[in-house]
Parts: structure tokens; C-alpha cells; sequence
């Protein structure tokens, strides 16, 4: 059965953050779990300008600015309103920030992981920034990015999200979405929404300006898509009313859009596992989702 008992929560006492431990305390109230509120404080390497000198060590907290990071830390996760049986507070240290979470994460084996990102806009719409890229791509749980537009999940009700979008491109890593999808469906009695894609080619007249598509290819294209998305879904959603659609057009951009006129309060999708193709796959849909959506995205590997 899925359930996101362990939560592991990175913070760097930003708005972003705060907007991550709000959705991470909401779904520990959820499955009764527990988040743990991790601070990575950046050790400095001092650069060196001359070239070989000896002992050129870095600067690391000393018990007394843990200490106090840590009281910090107990501040922060207290504003947001959570019991102290459903939270706990860890400090580590080290250069690579990323690495240090997913040493962490390694260590503590969540079900979850839960970041914020820093909004939608100038270089952040192209790039989420290193850790939370590198974390989406090497975390071997699900990861649920929140972004800084997100509504606070706490206040809003019982449940952190009332309505789920979930994406299905029928390779192995969106059906297990799926499944990730229907557990929090259930768990949460919320709406489930199921969409599949069907990503069109576009071939160009000589003038590169209208697409050409055959419309009666394209109807039979999304008729068989939606057979075998009905297919599918009886045989995991169970007893849970999903409702299915079938669009056309670009997936990321399909998703997005669908996600905002359904209003969806989070979407599921699948991403590759590693290796070195991970790259090339997770960029082409997933992570364009991730950076593009008003609402929290939980990414799921196989």
C-alpha cells in the first residue's frame, strides 16, 4: 500500500521553503506521518589566492551555531502550526547542498521528499536551480516540488489537495504514478483526473507558418489512446471514480493547461529511472511541468 509516512523536508528558512513544509506537514496530518525539517548549512571553502597554501581549512558551525541554527529550525517548523508528534528537526553540513539531502534522504529512506522552488520567472523558468534539479534527478523516492504561487496547504482544509491531475503516457514509469495517484486519491477522497497526450508532429507547408494535420488520423489517434487509457485505468483505480480525457498538442503544455482549467491542486507524473539517457527524458515533459505548474508536482520513478 503507498502511504507518505516519512517526510523529508529541506528548508533554507525562505518563503519557498515555508511554502514546502506547509504542504509536507499537511500530508503527514494526512497519513498520520512525520516530516523531518532538514537545514543544510553550506560549509565555505575559503578560496586560496596565492596557490598551495598549507591548512587552508573551511569554515564549519561550531556546537554553539548549530545550537542555535537548530533553535532556529524548531522556530521555523512551530510557525506552521505542527505537532511535535508529527515533526522533527536535522541539521547538516557540507559544500554540495544537494548531495548532503540526498545523503539524508539515503540514510532516512522517505517515502517522500518535499521542496520548494523558487518561482516562475527569468532565469528560474528556465532552470529551477541546482538542488532542486539534481535532487528531482538522483532521489530514488518520489519527490513533490511546491511552488512559491502554491496556496498554503494547511490552513485550506482537512486535505492538502481536494483534486489530482495525473499524466499517463502508458510506459512503465506513469502507471506507477498512476497507482501513486489513486492511493492519495483515496487516502484523500479527492477527485482524480487521468490525462493522456497524444504529441503531435507538426509538418509545415513551404512557408513554415500552418501546421498540417489530418483530422480523421487524429480522431482515431485519441479514440484508440482513450480505449487503452480506459483500459488502464479500471485496472488500477479499483473502486475510485477517475474521470479520463485525451487532448492533443504538446504534453507539458497539454498538462499545464488542463491542470489549470481543472483547477488541480497537484499533478502526478512519472519520470525514467537513472542512467544516462535520465537527462533527455526527464527534461522533455516532466521537468517543463515542474517548472511551468501553479500547483505542486509530485514526480514518480519506477
Amino acid at each position: 500500500m503507498i502511504q507518505f509516512k516519512r517526510i523529508l523536508c529541506p528548508v533554507d528558512f525562505t518563503e519557498f521553503s515555508r511554502h514546502a513544509l506547509d504542504e509536507a506537514i499537511a500530508i503527514a496530518h494526512l497519513f498520520d506521518g512525520c516530516v523531518t525539517a532538514l537545514h543544510v548549512f553550506p560549509i565555505a571553502i575559503p578560496a586560496d589566492p596565492f596557490g598551495g597554501l598549507p591548512d587552508f581549512q573551511p569554515f564549519r558551525l561550531t556546537d554553539r551555531h548549530r545550537a542555535h541554527i537548530l533553535r532556529q529550525l524548531s522556530a521555523f517548523t512551530t510557525a506552521e502550526g505542527a505537532e511535535s508528534r508529527h515533526i522533527t528537526v536535522a541539521l547538516r553540513e557540507g559544500v554540495d547542498i544537494d548531495a548532503e539531502i540526498l545523503e539524508a534522504a539515503n540514510q532516512m529512506k522517505p517515502d517522500v521528499i518535499v521542496m520548494g522552488t523558487h518561482g516562475r520567472s527569468g532565469f528560474q523558468h528556465v532552470m529551477l536551480g541546482s538542488v532542486v534539479e539534481k535532487v528531482l534527478h538522483k532521489a530514488g523516492c518520489p519527490v513533490l516540488t511546491v511552488p512559491s504561487t502554491a496556496p498554503d496547504a494547511v490552513p485550506a482544509g482537512p486535505v492538502p489537495f481536494a483534486r489530482i491531475l495525473c499524466g499517463v503516457d502508458f510506459s512503465e514509469c506513469s502507471i506507477h504514478a498512476l497507482r501513486h495517484a489513486v492511493a492519495l486519491a483515496s487516502q484523500a477522497g479527492a477527485h482524480l483526473d487521468v490525462l493522456s497526450v497524444v504529441q503531435l508532429i507538426p509538418m509545415y507547408e513551404s512557408t513554415g507558418a500552418v501546421p498540417l494535420y489530418d483530422p480523421g488520423l487524429l480522431d482515431d489517434l485519441k479514440a484508440d489512446i482513450q480505449t487503452r487509457l480506459d483500459s488502464e485505468v479500471a485496472t488500477v483505480a479499483g473502486d475510485i471514480t477517475v474521470e479520463r480525457f485525451v487532448t492533443a498538442g504538446a504534453p507539458h503544455r497539454e498538462i499545464v493547461r488542463v491542470a489549470a482549467e481543472r483547477k488541480a491542486e497537484l499533478i502526478v507524473l512519472g519520470a525514467v529511472s537513472h542512467g544516462a539517457i535520465d537527462h533527455v527524458f526527464f527534461g522533455s515533459t516532466t521537468n517543463h511541468v515542474v517548472r511551468r505548474a501553479g500547483c505542486p508536482v509530485l514526480t514518480v520513478r519506477t
